[in-house]
């Protein structure tokens, strides 16, 4: 898990910030790499709209309504 840096950036050096984004870079770099998986575990609880439905779902695009 990723420990949070509580220190706001004003009150950190500029080796301490380059050091945050560096490990922020490289766990997004290893977090790419690795086999995808599903965003959301498993449930045991049945939605009330299955994704297919959903008019929140955007991989198809006939769900997609247009706002004007």
């Amino acid at each position: 898990m990723m420990d949070v840096n509580q220190t706001p950036p004003d009150r950190m050096t500029v080796e301490q910030r380059r050091q945050e984004v560096g490990q922020l870079l490289a766990r997004g770099i290893a977090r790419l790499r690795m086999p995808q998986q599903s965003l959301a575990p498993e449930s045991e609880f049945e939605l009330a709209i299955p994704p297919e439905r959903s008019v929140h779902a955007v991989s198809n695009p006939r769900n997609r309504k247009e706002i004007a």
